[in-house]
């Protein structure tokens, strides 16, 4: 997946003009009910230089255009990650969680190379979380794909299951925005430009349904 066209200042600035608490009762994070700053300003190409060289690899381009546009960003997922941390704050994971060896044992005489690479990922994955419930997000670069993508794994170390995994950083992030919107699709004031164009859709699938084009309706759903 190119990241080329897509516009990372557009879709953070939509997502923070969106953002509403989770819960009428749930606090914004600063002790009060108002809105607060998912992001922070972006990172200049100096530092994000400097941050790769001291990791020692450069970094895949679709998180690399994220720090550009935000140095950071508040996912306040549900369960899971809570704040991704910016250059300041990534460094390798090294495996926290000791599960390595985990992995390596049950490998098999036989195993398959997603496999593999899932038991390497631990040591040389790049953590990027920062505020989590016992969850890491790891990006790993010993499975980039022919844009010089890495994955992104988040594994929630206390429930016993593999972790997920996202080709890019951006399907991370954009599976994050959808889960966002998800979230709050029951409250009667989460109305906003999103999820007025998605009504649309649903109401043209509808018509388009009842005139009995089915194929053509069922992308739009």
């Amino acid at each position: 997946m190119s990241d080329e066209s897509f516009n990372w200042h557009d879709f953070l600035g939509r997502w923070q003009e969106e953002w509403v608490p989770r819960a009428e009762h749930e606090e914004d994070g600063d002790g009060g009910p108002g809105p607060v700053r998912l992001g922070r300003p972006g990172a200049d190409e100096a530092a994000i230089t400097t941050v790769e060289k001291r990791l020692g690899k450069r970094l895949p381009p679709s998180y690399r255009q994220f720090l550009a546009a935000s140095d950071g960003w508040r996912v306040e997922q549900t369960a899971g990650v809570y704040q991704l941390g910016g250059i300041a704050d990534i460094d390798w994971s090294r495996d926290p969680y000791g599960v390595t060896e985990v992995y390596e044992e049950n490998l098999g005489d036989d195993p398959l190379e997603q496999e593999v690479l899932l038991a390497g990922m631990w040591q040389r994955s790049l953590r990027l979380e920062t505020d989590s419930d016992m969850t890491l997000a790891l990006l790993d670069p010993g499975d980039r794909d022919e844009h010089g993508e890495w994955p992104l794994y988040i594994y929630k170390g206390w429930s016993g299951e593999c972790p997920d995994r996202y080709p890019s950083f951006r399907a991370y992030m954009e599976a994050m925005y959808r889960s966002f919107h998800g979230d709050r699709v029951g409250r009667p004031d989460f109305e906003n430009a999103t999820t007025r164009a998605q009504d649309a859709r649903v109401e043209e699938a509808r018509l388009l349904a009842l005139r009995g084009r089915h194929e053509e309706a069922l992308p739009l759903l």
